[in-house]
């Protein structure tokens, strides 16, 4: 009935709310969700900029079909309890770690309070639950969620068509696939979900299948993306409703966290913050963001100055019109481009364990430079183009070069002669030379007022004997 890399988190009616085995291991447990205060205000249909947490983050939103009332106020409250008992029970699973939420610099006294809610009206209905997955994701998507630095956490408030009379789902997640990043959905009316104790299990849960949990090489792996050697285990194929604290993470440590095999680790999750490294600031701004011209057709090169980091090492990630292209250890980036087509680029430092510094970005138009939202130079990054062919024209004691104009968008300062060490600058396309003092080539090349130098045209010392 479901696509098979959509892990959905289901109940069997009639067995909600047994017990099941206590919790392994002797930490702490965790405290039950309750409800806690939030201090974000308005609603937003995206992202708030600028992030409070630089790095790899779950980005939370309340999503709703169109005509649904809107009880973000009712609910965010509940989903901030939520994130603070799954922190709470992930640290008491694992001490070295705890998930990284997506913060906005509301004025709050909780971190929590402070968490990153977007409120979202859907253009349509979930519809059936064997497409609602596929319906959410897709609409989230034109929403603008898409940001490959983010996976997602949904809680979803609209009705679902169920289509077992003995089973009903719960949520459903998973990891990034098709250029998407991962995401996780809650179902608000299905299981229970005003009650406080099933809803965190089913949210944690499908997190967990955002950050590439089960791989199929793991040695209990079933029932696709679960396992079933443990009754308890938090991604175990049955869940029950009981508290989040009764749960573990990866029972035996063998198949999905800390565990010691080649497949996928959840512990090496860059959503997870390692509470166990020294590296705990992102990398600075990388600085001087540029683009200019890349040397063929429809090519730009996009170069920038190295951030630093308390840890290191850094990479950076070079994004073209707010889409991720690749990750590369250099200060620089060749793209492709439309001919005379205008593309914002950006970049942000990422250390090892998914920090990221604040994204840098620049507004680029081929065959111009650095321009604004309304197509305004900026700054003429674009070197000019070659000088054409030189006529040469000899006299008894002087040589005169003489070569068609060149144009340039930003405006031309002149002309560079260079003559073995020596260097001339002329501001028409002509230059007369002592003859004598000729005794190398001669090389050309148009400057802009920008100062960039065009390529260089040289003409051989025969031409001018």
């Amino acid at each position: 009935m479901f696509a098979a890399d959509e892990y959905f988190v289901y109940v069997k009616r009639l067995l909600v709310g047994l017990a099941v085995v206590a919790a392994l291991g002797s930490a702490a447990p965790a405290e039950a969700s309750t409800p806690m205060p939030w201090c974000g205000i308005g609603s937003s249909d995206v992202d708030r900029l600028p992030d409070a947490t630089l790095g790899f983050a779950v980005h939370v939103a309340y999503v709703r079909p169109p005509g649904a009332a809107d009880r973000l106020s009712e609910w965010a409250p509940r989903i901030v309890g939520d994130v603070a008992a799954i922190d709470a029970w992930w640290r008491s699973q694992d001490p070295t770690r705890s998930p990284r939420f997506d913060l906005y610099p509301f004025a709050c006294a909780s971190p929590f309070g402070q968490l990153d809610i977007s409120n979202v009206t859907m253009q349509q209905a979930a519809g059936p639950i064997n497409s609602a997955f596929t319906t959410i994701r897709f609409l989230l998507a034109q929403h603008g969620f898409i940001q490959p630095e983010k996976t997602y956490l949904v809680y979803y408030d609209g009705p679902l068509e169920q289509q077992e009379a003995d089973f009903e789902v719960c949520g459903v997640g998973d990891h990034p696939s098709g250029g998407l990043p991962g995401i996780a959905i809650v179902f608000l009316q299905a299981c229970e979900a005003e009650a406080p104790t099933f809803r965190p299990i089913v949210a944690v849960h499908e997190l967990v299948h955002t950050f590439d949990a089960v791989s199929g090489s793991a040695p209990h792996h079933c029932s696709e993306g679960h396992v079933c050697d443990v009754a308890n285990d938090l991604l175990n194929a049955s869940l029950s409703g009981d508290e989040l604290e009764t749960h573990v993470l990866d029972g035996g440590r063998d198949d999905y966290y800390g565990h010691s095999g080649p497949w996928s680790d959840v512990q090496d999750s860059l959503f997870l913050e390692r509470l166990d490294s020294r590296d705990r600031a992102a990398p600075s701004l990388p600085a001087s963001l540029t683009a200019t011209n890349g040397g063929a057709p429809g090519i730009v090169r996009v170069s920038w100055r190295a951030s630093t980091d308390d840890i290191g090492p850094i990479t950076y990630r070079v994004y073209q019109d707010d889409r991720f292209v690749s990750t590369t250890t250099s200060l620089s980036a060749i793209l492709s481009i439309a001919e005379s087509d205008t593309s914002s680029y950006t970049i942000r430092a990422s250390d090892s364990v998914g920090h990221l510094s604040q994204p840098l970005t620049i507004r680029f138009r081929l065959g111009l430079g650095v321009v604004d939202a309304r197509g305004k130079l900026l700054r003429d990054t674009v070197r000019p183009p070659a000088v054409g062919k030189v006529s040469v024209r000899r006299a008894a004691k002087t040589v005169v070069l003489s070569w068609p104009a060149v144009r340039d968008p930003g405006g031309l300062r002149g002309y560079r002669v260079k003559i073995g060490s020596r260097v001339l600058t002329v501001t028409k396309p002509t230059a007369t030379l002592n003859r004598a003092a000729v005794r190398t080539a001669v090389s050309l090349a148009a400057v802009d007022r920008a100062g960039n130098i065009g390529p260089t045209t040289t003409v051989p010392l025969r031409r001018l004997r």
